[in-house]
């Protein structure tokens, strides 16, 4: 992992909440870009040497005025000759070097709950990044520099960590099979989505736009599917196919005010893997689909996705229509089952580490649930639906369809019988 997500995991470990862990995240991140043997650049040339120079000669103890010289170092830039001389004592109880990760971030743990008390219990209570941010910049890093505009620049910092690993219900959440499989068919039949490599169910607006077909080395690609990516601006979310099962797994919501629809980054345990990666980790992979169970990923070479039950497979992916899509998976059903996109055949298939299969033993062949239980569910599931208000890209729609007497507008998420579906054409055509 890199240096920001193991600081952020400590930070969570010992208590702080995630506004508060990226507050002070980024405040570090402006001080010191997170580089634990940073010299404060302006001494660098004043005393003849670089990070790595410098840590080394403290390390040894060739260089004996480290607490004394007034320089910034590490992550917090200490500076202050008690606190400068507090951390090499730290270190050199410990055996490890001054600029060591762990040894500063525990040091920074140690200084926040002894000299800083009063911010210490802030940042374990604060569910306000700014308000977090706002009191390490003044109460704890007091740099030259106060002003408004600085605050609200390391505020922004603070902010891009807290989207990138303050997302989901609960940083250890582990989804059912059940509810991984209703989330992604979910996101099927009710979120208008566009396929591009690299997002993980980022709102379709300007912003995350231009970052898929601009930043990174996806980007020429991605260009190819600007043209969908536009048709669903401000309405639906941009996935790739990997992108599709970290998302869900990373607690996203559809937030269409989140930066990542409100998933975290590579939180709950499951880490940032490509298609291979992904089923490289996955348990009781098998080429044999007799076996297969619902939520379990299936793989081809570049391509995964996962198997929803019934010979289905929920999948992001730029062919047929383009977005997520269900599609039928050949392996289990030899013909093109109703409302799928089209057919693949997948080359093996395995069950995620990060969900729980516990309830879903029995083999595909057999039932998964008793009628009973299978009733249950359904009804549970059409009540919870029912009580959902209409989504945000088809309020209009919806409210010129009861204007013109087509529907009452109620149930939006409800299924529709044949009489409700037959009632509908025949009135919208009148």
């Amino acid at each position: 992992m890199n240096n920001e997500r193991l600081i952020w995991d400590k930070l969570l470990a010992a208590g702080l909440t995630p506004a508060g862990a990226a507050g002070l995240l980024g405040n570090l991140q402006a001080e010191s870009g997170l580089n634990p043997r940073n010299l404060q650049n302006s001494y660098e040339g004043r005393l003849g040497m670089a990070d790595a120079e410098y840590t080394a000669a403290v390390d040894r103890g060739a260089y004996t005025n480290f607490a004394a010289d007034g320089a910034g170092y590490g992550l917090a830039q200490w500076t202050y000759p008690s606190r400068k001389a507090a951390l090499l004592a730290y270190a050199g109880a410990r055996g490890r070097s001054v600029g060591d990760l762990d040894t500063q971030v525990g040091y920074l743990l140690q200084e926040l709950q002894t000299l800083f008390k009063p911010l210490w219990d802030k940042l374990r209570t604060t569910d306000s990044v700014r308000e977090a941010s706002d009191c390490v910049l003044l109460q704890f890093e007091r740099p030259a520099n106060q002003s408004a505009e600085n605050c609200a620049r390391r505020a922004a910092l603070g902010e891009r960590f807290f989207e990138l690993y303050g997302g989901g219900k609960d940083m250890e959440y582990i989804m059912t099979a059940e509810e991984f499989c209703a989330q992604l068919i979910d996101i099927e039949q009710n979120r208008k989505t566009a396929y591009m490599l690299g997002p993980w169910g980022w709102p379709a607006n300007d912003k995350m736009i231009t970052r898929a077909t601009t930043q990174g080395g996806n980007a020429k690609t991605n260009r190819q599917w600007l043209g969908k990516a536009n048709a669903i601006k401000g309405q639906g979310y941009l996935f790739d196919c990997v992108g599709l099962i970290k998302g869900v797994l990373w607690g996203w919501s559809g937030d269409m005010s989140r930066t990542y629809g409100g998933a975290g980054y590579a939180c709950n345990g499951v880490p940032d893997y490509d298609a291979k990666g992904m089923i490289d980790h996955c348990l009781e992979v098998s080429t044999d689909f007799t076996s297969i169970v619902p939520a379990e990923a299936v793989w081809m070479d570049g391509h995964i996705g996962v198997y929803v039950g019934g010979g289905m497979v929920v999948e992001a992916t730029p062919k047929w229509e383009g977005g997520v899509q269900r599609s039928t998976c050949s392996n289990v059903s030899t013909q093109l089952i109703g409302g799928t996109a089209g057919s693949r055949r997948w080359t093996k298939h395995g069950k995620l580490p990060w969900v729980d299969y516990s309830v879903a033993k029995n083999k595909e062949g057999n039932e998964m649930l008793t009628y009973e239980q299978w009733k249950e569910y359904m009804d549970r599931y059409r009540k919870e639906q029912a009580g959902l208000p209409a989504s945000g890209w088809a309020k209009e729609e919806l409210a010129a369809a009861v204007a013109a007497g087509i529907t009452d507008g109620k149930r939006p998420h409800d299924f529709v019988t044949r009489e409700e579906a037959a009632v509908m054409a025949v009135r919208s055509g009148r």
